[in-house]
C-alpha cells in the first residue's frame, strides 16, 4: 500500500503542477491577446495614415495638372498680347 499511496501523491502532485501551468499559459495567453489587439489597433492606424498621407501629396498634383494649364492660360494670355503688340510694332 504504501508504494501505491507514493504513487498516487506523485500523480496528484504531477496534476496540481499541470493545473498551475495551464493556469498561467492562460493568463499568458490573455495578455498576449491584449497586446495583439493593441498592435493590430496600431497597424491599422498606420494603414489609414498613409493613406491620408498619399491622398495630402497625390490630390494637390492632380488637381493642378487638371487646373493649372487653364489658370496660367487666362493669367498669361494678355501679357501674350502685349508681347505680341511689341513685337509687331518693333519688328522682331
Amino acid at each position: 500500500m504504501p508504494t501505491s499511496t507514493i504513487k498516487k501523491n506523485n500523480q496528484d502532485s504531477g496534476l496540481s503542477e499541470i493545473k498551475k501551468l495551464v493556469q498561467e499559459n492562460i493568463e499568458l495567453t490573455k495578455q498576449l491577446e491584449v497586446k495583439i489587439q493593441k498592435i493590430n489597433r496600431y497597424i491599422v492606424w498606420q494603414r489609414i495614415f498613409f493613406v491620408v498621407k498619399i491622398l495630402v501629396i497625390a490630390v494637390p498634383i492632380i488637381l493642378s495638372i487638371i487646373y493649372l494649364p487653364t489658370i496660367l492660360q487666362n493669367t498669361l494670355a494678355p501679357y501674350q498680347e502685349l508681347l505680341q503688340n511689341s513685337q509687331q510694332l518693333y519688328g522682331f
